[in-house]
C-alpha cells in the first residue's frame, strides 16, 4: 500500500509510529521523491462530437496518453504520469466535457536495487 503524506519531519515520525503499531504492517519504507518513481493512473471519458473529436485526439497525443475506447459521443482516455501532468491534462480536457473520471492517486517505487533486495540472478 502506498500512503502519501506531505508533512514536517515530526508529524511524519508520528504517522510512522502509529502505522508501525498495526498488527498487519510488516514494514514501512519512506521513499524520497528524488530517488523514487512516482506515477498516477487516470481513466477519463470525454464528450466528443464530429467537431471536437480531432481536438481531443490531438490533446491525447500531446500528453502521450492513449485512447482506450471510442464511442459515437465520447472518447475514453488512459494517462499515466506525475501529478502535475495528470492535472494539466484534466484542465485541457475540461472544456470538452468530462463525463466520467477515475484517478488512482499516487503510486511509488524506489529506483534501482535497494540494499538487501534480491537481484534478478537470485530469483
Amino acid at each position: 500500500m502506498t500512503i502519501v503524506i506531505n508533512v514536517e519531519d515530526h508529524a511524519l515520525e508520528q504517522v510512522v509510529a502509529q502505522l508501525d503499531k498495526l498488527i498487519n504492517v510488516i514494514s514501512i519504507t519512506e521513499l524520497d521523491p528524488v530517488i523514487s518513481v512516482q506515477r498516477e493512473l487516470l481513466l477519463v471519458k470525454v464528450s466528443t462530437d464530429e467537431k471536437t473529436r480531432s481536438q481531443v485526439l490531438e490533446t491525447v497525443q500531446l500528453f502521450r496518453a492513449k485512447v482506450v475506447d471510442v464511442a459515437q459521443d465520447a472518447v475514453t482516455i488512459e494517462a499515466t504520469g506525475n501529478t502535475e501532468k495528470i492535472s494539466a491534462l484534466l484542465r485541457v480536457l475540461e472544456p470538452f466535457g468530462i463525463l466520467e473520471l477515475i484517478q488512482s492517486g499516487l503510486v511509488a517505487m524506489s529506483r534501482g536495487l535497494k540494499p538487501g533486495s534480491i537481484s534478478e540472478d537470485e530469483r
